[in-house]
């Protein structure tokens, strides 16, 4: 009888774990709104915030869009500001804000200890000695902790950044461009080092986003505070020659483009577009650069700047998938 009652009370106890370990699996490690997560890359601590909107059921795949934010900013920052998390939730998309590391920089004559991505080299320098991680290899780490927690549509995940973030987002087209749908640059002269010609992975539609009021380029044109350059691409670059060799040539040398023709298009009293095609002559083989009046080296949120670039984005990005 006590043998018995043993073993019946032996079963039970594994039923009961067995249905716990069950439960807990099923049971979401996420919250719906704001979620902090932590990994480990290059033997360092990594986070990054995800934004998970009310509408997300597990159920099915959900695109994902990768917001970088810039120089001496982080991921919780840009969760707040861009305007992303808002876009999330109406289109009911993942999105996501990774954390860069801190580094000695020097950028514009100044030495300063901030965060910043390790993109391909430009803009700026690593102190002799810093020690850098690898930023690429973080974004895969990423991206597969983030399958692993979330249904992620595989095909549809995008990536936007900001100032040294459009940096590493450029960077990212070339070098994750098999992971990534479509990217976008915002803010600074350009994206892409000056001059420089890779081979991206995959030829994907990219977009360089800028201010005509942006005090990079204002700087490094040669005006004052304050000043603005022309709307408008074919008088911009006829102005200033300088700008074409550092916005759209690096693009059209990396990702293969038609460098003679493109279609401008658009409103110089707000945006003002320029759309090239691939010389592959497929329908996502894209290049648009888009320029916004009176926009300062800000991400526009829709407080900071009329435009909400979020959602200006979101409406280039969703056309496109990796195929």
């Amino acid at each position: 009888m006590k043998l018995t009652n043993f073993l019946l009370m032996l079963s039970l106890s594994l039923l009961f774990a067995c249905q716990k370990e069950k439960e807990s699996a099923a049971t979401p490690k996420f919250s719906i709104g704001k979620n902090r997560f932590t990994l480990t890359s290059d033997g360092v601590e990594r986070e990054y915030y995800v934004h998970v909107p009310k509408g997300y059921t597990g159920t099915s795949a959900t695109p994902v869009v990768i917001m970088f934010h810039g120089s001496n900013q982080s991921g919780e920052q840009f969760y707040n500001i861009s305007g992303w998390k808002e876009v999330g939730e109406s289109e009911n998309i993942l999105t996501v804000y990774p954390s860069a590391l801190v580094y000695c920089v020097t950028e514009d004559g100044v030495t300063q200890t901030i965060s910043k991505w390790n993109s391909l080299p430009g803009g700026f320098a690593f102190c002799p000695g810093a020690v850098l991680k690898d930023d690429l290899k973080f974004m895969r780490a990423m991206l597969a902790d983030l399958s692993a927690k979330f249904k992620v549509d595989a095909k549809r995940i995008y990536a936007a950044g900001f100032s040294n973030g459009g940096q590493f987002s450029a960077t990212c087209a070339v070098k994750l461009s098999d992971l990534i749908a479509a990217v976008v640059s915002c803010g600074g002269g350009g994206a892409l080092p000056r001059d420089s010609v890779y081979t991206p992975v995959r030829l994907l539609p990219t977009m360089l986003f800028f201010g005509n009021m942006d005090g990079k380029i204002v700087k490094g044109v040669g005006l004052p505070v304050g000043g603005a350059v022309p709307m408008g691409f074919p008088q911009l670059y006829k102005e200033y020659p300088y700008l074409y060799t550092v916005q759209p040539k690096p693009y059209i040398n990396t990702f293969q483009l038609k460098e003679s023709s493109y279609t401008p298009s658009g409103d110089p009293n707000s945006v003002v577009t320029a759309d090239y095609q691939g010389l592959s002559g497929r329908a996502d083989h894209v290049f648009k650069m888009v320029e916004v009046k009176g926009l300062e080296h800000e991400y526009p949120n829709g407080i900071n700047h009329p435009m909400k670039a979020a959602v200006y984005h979101w409406a280039w990005f969703k056309q496109f998938s990796l195929p």
